[in-house]
């Protein structure tokens, strides 16, 4: 295939990362990053993989039960210090409610489902979770020149096609999948227009894919949409998110509704950032949350 010239990347469209998998750098300490678009600084600390307070040992003690947030950087807390994202929002509020659980805050900056499947393979799998929130939707949806599958291909990525290509299946089906993949996404670059970073196909297939890790790991699974000032362009993975609801089955909390109709009449996201919640908002989502889990019974 590479002697023939595939895949081949259109010298008039660009990649929008560098590299198809990355993780926050490691062991920081109330790190000041900068929030371009505000021009403020919020503190971030990590745990020695890259994940983000509220910070816990990767081996689970006895008796405890943990709760893993899976998501880009609204699941990171982009914009808000530690205490704020909602990830440790949740810990607290549940905690006020007699109900003590460890929280695994899993998001990282810019991931789709794509890298959170390369992330849990790598690292989240150890953290031995009781429950999964599958929480990727804002940028699975955003609208790219290439997907991040394409990405993938087109870059040769040493760790995708090693995963892909020859540990999860006999060298043949593996170039026919490989093939098959790049005849689809050529036809991607061809179209007038831009894709999604995850089409909806890869996105069913990632969300199934994560059950079933979550399953190996003995933790049940969720999903949740999270939300946005207006649906918008996350409307397609959202209608995903509740058919899989339906099909798996998973219990599925979507407060999307609810904060459009907050949003009227409250400042929920940064008026220079409204991708992300601020500190108001986020304390809203892991409010609902915690109603949800209780509801739900999905924690002791």
């Amino acid at each position: 295939m590479r002697l023939a010239g595939w895949p081949k990347k259109d010298q008039g469209r660009s990649f929008t990362h560098t590299d198809v998998y990355w993780v926050e750098k490691g062991s920081l300490h109330l790190e000041p990053f900068p929030h371009k678009e505000t021009g403020g600084t919020f503190r971030v600390s990590t745990d020695a993989n890259g994940l983000r307070a509220p910070l816990h040992a990767e081996k689970k003690p006895d008796g405890v039960f943990r709760v893993m947030t899976l998501g880009c950087s609204t699941t990171f807390g982009w914009g808000v210090d530690d205490e704020q994202s909602w990830p440790a929002r949740l810990e607290a509020v549940l905690a006020e409610a007699g109900h003590p659980v460890e929280v695994i805050n899993a998001g990282q900056p810019g991931h789709t489902s794509f890298q959170g499947l390369w992330l849990w393979d790598k690292a989240l799998a150890r953290y031995e979770p009781d429950l999964v929130l599958f929480g990727y939707v804002v940028q699975d949806a955003r609208m790219v020149a290439y997907s991040d599958h394409s990405q993938a291909l087109l870059q040769q990525n040493g760790d995708f096609l090693k995963h892909n290509l020859l540990y999860q299946s006999r060298l043949y089906t593996g170039l026919l999948q490989a093939w098959n993949g790049v005849r689809m996404r050529q036809k991607e670059v061809a179209a007038d227009g831009n894709v999604h970073r995850v089409p909806t196909d890869e996105y069913v297939a990632n969300i199934r894919e994560f059950e079933t890790r979550a399953e190996s790991v003995g933790a049940e699974f969720a999903l949740f949409g999270f939300p946005l000032e207006r649906e918008g362009y996350t409307a397609s993975h959202r209608a995903v998110l509740r058919s899989a609801a339906e099909v798996l089955p998973a219990p599925y909390y979507d407060p999307q509704s609810d904060f459009e109709r907050w949003s009227a009449s409250e400042t929920l996201f940064f008026p220079q950032d409204r991708g992300h919640a601020n500190a108001a908002g986020l304390d809203k989502i892991a409010r609902g949350m915690a109603q949800f889990l209780i509801a739900e019974r999905l924690i002791p």
